[in-house]
């Protein structure tokens, strides 16, 4: 299921909201998609305790949400998403600057407009240093301690501690702005930027709010789909980082935030770490004769589904480190071939018997006759 919620509190609300709709694509959830409980990334991001995740689903209080984006990063596979926001339009408002200033939703001062530095990602940092930003000024974190959204520090010192790990001294520089006071002229042309940026947050799918109301609950449910038709995707705030991997100045076999994988004799070939892939990283073929299994570096989020769905604990992982294994391309982990069954015609995997059936047609043959031998007997 895809559900929509937007916070639409006024900006006096104890439970401040920032008009910003976000959008759940369960079909993406990896413990929905291995039917596992396998991540809480996103519960761990949310500083209201409003995500609730279950075998089934994954909901959002819209009453606790304080709409801060800080799942939307925080997610290995991409299931949430803030509408109106990607992280390749927020790299694209960089525009050749050397110093830009990346802002909250406490402050007026900022070249990019966030809900809350929890979106203030590392790679979202690096994307926008390989783009030639030098000097990222964080604007509006000097009113993090009190904060509705619960403060962003912790969440901005261990995305800095990441760009230094990749870095070293070569990282871009990164501080606290200071706060700006402005005139009334200027609280005045504030307040404005704000009004129209919170009207257009607002509108969602054509739906027009009130200032006086409230968009109901059901207004942001959208239409049912099944977990199985969520197709493969790369995951946006992975994709910004990984396509300029190339024009970033890692240390030298340093982490470059990309993570390797691996697989040993004891696959059965049975593809399903392939199948729930929910950034197609791993990819399975089987046909011509054969059972395979590609992996590509550049879609890995390394949110490990393939390592707790593969019955036989074949896969293994490792941090890859220095950007040329990063950038290898796809390669073959696994490639057996592929025998053909003479009753069902599905291929199937070891040797294949003088019958040429496969395990699962010969077990029912065996099956077939036992029960012909009781009813004879």
């Amino acid at each position: 299921m895809t559900e929509l919620y937007e916070q639409t509190l006024e900006p006096t609300s104890p439970r401040r909201a920032h008009g910003v709709a976000i959008t759940i694509a369960e079909g993406y959830c990896i413990n929905l998609r291995g039917r596992i409980d396998a991540c809480d990334l996103c519960q761990r991001a949310c500083p209201a305790g409003s995500i609730r995740l279950t075998p089934d689903s994954v909901t959002i209080d819209p009453v606790t949400c304080v709409s801060c984006g800080g799942c939307v990063p925080a997610c290995p596979a991409g299931a949430f998403e803030l509408d109106g926001l990607d992280p390749d339009s927020l790299v694209a408002q960089a525009g050749g600057r050397k110093e830009l200033r990346i802002g909250c939703a406490q402050t007026e001062d900022k070249d990019i407009a966030l809900p809350c530095h929890r979106m203030t990602d590392a790679r979202l940092m690096a994307a926008l240093f390989a783009e030639g930003v030098d000097e990222i000024i964080l604007t509006g974190t000097e009113n993090c301690h009190d904060c509705p959204s619960g403060g962003a520090r912790k969440a901005l010192s261990a995305a800095h501690r990441k760009l230094i790990n990749w870095f070293g001294d070569k990282a871009p520089l990164v501080r606290a702005a200071r706060p700006v006071n402005h005139d009334a002229q200027d609280d005045q042309k504030a307040a404005e930027r704000r009004r129209l940026l919170r009207g257009a947050f607002r509108s969602l799918g054509g739906k027009a709010e009130t200032e006086q109301g409230e968009l109901g609950f059901d207004d942001f449910i959208a239409p049912d789909h099944e977990v199985g038709e969520a197709a493969a995707r790369p995951v946006a705030w992975h994709r910004i980082l990984a396509e300029r991997w190339d024009r970033l100045p890692f240390r030298k076999d340093s982490p470059v935030g990309a993570t390797g994988r691996k697989i040993d004799d004891n696959c059965s070939g049975c593809l399903v770490c392939a199948d729930l892939c929910p950034t197609g990283a791993l990819n399975g073929l089987s046909g011509n004769g054969q059972r395979a299994v590609s992996f590509d570096p550049y879609r890995c989020t390394n949110c490990t589904l393939c390592l707790k769905v593969c019955p036989q604990n074949a896969i293994s992982a490792r941090a890859l480190r220095g950007v040329a294994s990063a950038t290898a391309g796809r390669d073959v982990l696994f490639a057996r071939c592929e025998n053909v069954c003479t009753i069902c015609g599905n291929g199937y995997l070891g040797a294949a018997e003088g019958d040429g059936m496969c395990p699962a047609c010969r077990n029912e043959q065996e099956m077939e006759q036992e029960w012909l031998e009781m009813l004879s007997g």
